[in-house]
């Protein structure tokens, strides 16, 4: 597995290409603009040129780049799902014109009133316009949710759904995040839980389908529905909650499988400490 954080482009595409190295990535994730706002600037051709020259000489990959927080490809609103659309338009197409890997999405909340269903056949419609729309070789991976509320794809059979009803196999995928997983209810503290989830992702899916994985751990209980990341090992999750699932053959195996941290972060030293931990686990240590 090839280890890395979310890092910020505030310096910059290059710069943030600069700091995942510094921080002892392999790989790392970036948002293509401000995550809490609308606007979209377009890229400085001068820093895309110079991303990718750093990018080439780092080592670093895969790259993702994840979809701002305000779009909700699963509204019940008109005026929100059609904002939310165009937004997922632009944001892939900024990851696809500096050659992300993968480029992931929140499927969202459907309304009160909304009945399942529809709100699945809603994330599928609006992915399917993105990639009819935008043509490029970045993979759109759709992230399971903590299944609060009215958030749709807390399960693995949702997800899968959403992906049926999408049609796209070779441009779209999923991300597993583990503190969203947990506070959903699969119980990754256990061995057995920890490959039950796997098998349940390769039955539904295919674990070929599985492109990237959000290493979080959880403030809340199991089952609690509870999105707050935390510390590696210091959550609900805990240490042997990650080892079991990195240690699994059928994950350790795939050595180019990206595992991303979204961490809380006072400092660098967080992530370092994070992804220090993660090794540890996974069994990699320091070496890489």
């Amino acid at each position: 597995m090839r280890f890395g954080a979310h890092v910020s482009i505030g310096k910059g595409l290059a710069g943030a290409v600069t700091f995942a190295g510094e921080l002892g990535c392999d790989a790392f994730q970036i948002f293509a603009g401000n995550p809490r706002g609308w606007a979209r600037k377009p890229f400085d051709p001068q820093d895309v040129e110079k991303y990718r020259t750093a990018l080439e000489s780092s080592g670093l990959g895969p790259v993702t780049v994840h979809l701002s927080y305000l779009p909700n490809p699963a509204a019940s609103d008109p005026q929100l799902y059609e904002r939310s659309v165009l937004a997922m338009v632009e944001d892939y197409r900024r990851a696809v014109e500096i050659g992300a890997d993968y480029f992931v999405v929140h499927p969202g909340k459907g309304g009160p009133e909304q009945e399942r269903e529809t709100a699945l056949r809603r994330v599928a419609a609006a992915v399917k316009t993105v990639l009819q729309q935008i043509p490029g070789k970045t993979i759109l991976l759709l992230e399971n949710q903590a299944g609060a509320g009215t958030e749709v794809a807390g399960r693995i059979e949702e997800l899968a759904r959403i992906l049926e009803l999408t049609g796209e196999e070779e441009r779209t995928g999923i991300c597993l995040d583990t503190c969203h997983a947990f506070a959903a209810g699969y119980d990754l503290r256990s061995q057995e839980g920890a490959a039950g989830l796997l098998t349940e992702i390769d039955r539904l899916l295919g674990l070929s389908r599985l492109h990237l994985l959000h290493l979080n751990d959880c403030v809340g209980e199991c089952g609690s529905h509870l999105d707050r990341h935390y510390h590696i090992g210091q959550g609900k999750i805990g240490r042997e909650g990650f080892r079991n699932l990195l240690t699994d053959p059928r994950l350790a195996s795939r050595e180019n499988l990206p595992g991303i941290i979204e961490t809380p972060a006072a400092s660098a030293d967080d992530d370092r400490q994070n992804l220090a931990v993660l090794r540890e686990l996974s069994g990699k240590g320091d070496g890489r």
